[in-house]
């Protein structure tokens, strides 16, 4: 049964649905042909034995008619339509018979003694059915009524091979039928195939056709269209991504290969060999930091990015922060403060927290003006930390954007790092089960996150 079952399941889908369906037929088929031939021979005996319950009765009456006649021997009985009969004496012996029929009696004696009481019916006899009756007659006798049964038996024997010829041939032709529809039904399932073996990664815009009835296939079609989609956007931000990182990548590696071929070609003095030295080493860290960035993107696409949840009061978040970047504050002649959070506490990854606010404060001094204000409160179970400027705010068309890789403001990139900050800030507010948003004030720009508390 499991080899059958696995042969099964290696056949074509068509094959399976038109075998499932001549085993549907042949079932149905045999069923009527079995009642059909069953109700044939019932009709067929009915006939036959309603004939010779009138051929007895019409004979009883010319009996009935010779009344005070005594029955003599030899004399015969009228044929109608092929029937026959005899009168038998109470011994069996025949004394009226239709012609061809006065030689032997159509009944045994016990037939006759069972006859001269009640009617028999003897199904078969030498091909024939016959009935036995008493005869109400002086002396006592019995009427016997017989037909032929060959009609009926070419008529079984006709519709025998009417079943059994013409009902294989009726079967392939159901079946053939059965393939036919199947293939008729999954032609929409081949067109999306042999679409889907044309869509390539290049292409944009291939998608499945569907079919123009809302059922099943549609239904499969239109989902594979918006699987296509969704995959051709993470596609193309991908490419994006892979293109945007190749050229962050490049200008500090290009500077690096300058700074170190002009240490190596030229004479330089110790000074110039140190500035020289200081500047690759920048450019080593900014590739440092870009790697970094990159790296928890990555895993923030792929929803691992480590985060170690235990409950962080606000309070020294902000104060770390501000110290960190209170230094480079001063050199543009910025200052970075935060306000007071009080007791607040949130479960999150401290270090993550902290990069997070980081990135906010950065973009906040390389594209804000004025002081730079940290502030945190807490609003319907979440725990808000915002981080505030004086600058002109974000523009119109760049505000959707802020939050996605490798954007920035300046199309020049004279400016700020590679426009990785803010996304990072995102991947760590989502990584927290909270959310990233930027707005601007009639003050300036405005970057927050929220987490639950």
């Amino acid at each position: 049964m499991t080899i059958l079952a696995d042969l099964i399941s290696r056949l074509p889908i068509r094959v399976r649905l038109s075998l499932a369906f001549a085993g549907v037929m042949i079932v149905l088929f045999g069923g009527l042909a079995l009642l059909l031939h069953t109700r044939f021979v019932s009709s067929l005996d009915a006939g036959i034995n309603r004939g010779l319950r009138t051929r007895a009765a019409d004979l009883a009456t010319l009996v009935r008619a010779r009344e005070g006649r005594p029955l003599r021997p030899g004399t015969q009985l009228p044929e109608s339509g092929g029937a026959f009969a005899q009168v038998l004496t109470p011994s069996g012996g025949i004394v009226d018979s239709t012609p061809g029929h006065g030689a032997k009696s159509l009944l045994t004696r016990d037939e006759v003694r069972r006859a001269l009481n009640q009617r028999v019916l003897i199904a078969r006899r030498e091909n024939a059915r016959v009935v036995a009756e008493p005869l109400a007659a002086p002396p006592a006798a019995v009427l016997v009524v017989g037909s032929s049964l060959s009609q009926r038996d070419r008529a079984l024997r006709t519709l025998d091979e009417m079943l059994f010829i013409g009902g294989p041939i009726l079967l392939v032709l159901t079946c053939v039928a059965g393939y036919a529809l199947a293939a008729f039904a999954l032609a929409p399932v081949e067109r999306m195939r042999g679409r889907a073996a044309r869509i390539s990664g290049s292409g944009h815009g291939d998608r499945l056709p569907v079919p123009r009835a809302h059922d099943e296939l549609y239904r499969l079609g239109d989902t594979l269209n918006q699987m296509l989609n969704r995959l051709e956007e993470a596609m193309d931000r991908e490419r994006v991504f892979v293109a945007n990182a190749g050229h962050e990548l490049r200008t500090p590696l290009t500077i690096l290969k300058l700074e170190l071929e002009v240490t190596l070609t030229e004479r330089l003095s110790h000074e110039d060999l140190e500035r020289r030295l200081q500047s690759a080493a920048e450019e080593v860290d900014r590739l440092s930091k870009l790697a970094e960035d990159l790296l928890v993107i990555a895993r923030a696409d792929q929803g691992r990015l480590p985060v170690d949840k235990r409950p962080v009061e606000i309070e020294p978040v902000l104060r770390a922060v501000t110290d960190r970047i209170a230094g480079a504050a001063r050199g543009e002649s910025r200052l970075v403060r935060a306000e007071s959070a009080g007791s607040l506490v949130v479960p999150a990854d401290r270090d993550r927290l902290e990069q997070a606010l980081t990135n906010m404060v950065t973009n906040a001094l390389n594209h804000g003006n004025g002081p730079v204000l940290l502030t945190a409160r807490e609003r319907n179970g979440h725990v808000e930390m915002h981080v505030l400027d004086e600058g002109p705010g974000f523009a119109p068309e760049f505000l959707p954007r802020v939050f996605e890789r490798f954007s920035r403001a300046d199309p020049a990139r004279s400016r700020g790092g590679a426009g990785l900050g803010l996304s990072i800030v995102r991947a760590i507010a989502e990584a927290h089960g909270g959310t990233a948003e930027a707005a601007n004030r009639a003050e300036g720009g405005a970057v927050s996150v929220r987490a639950r508390t």
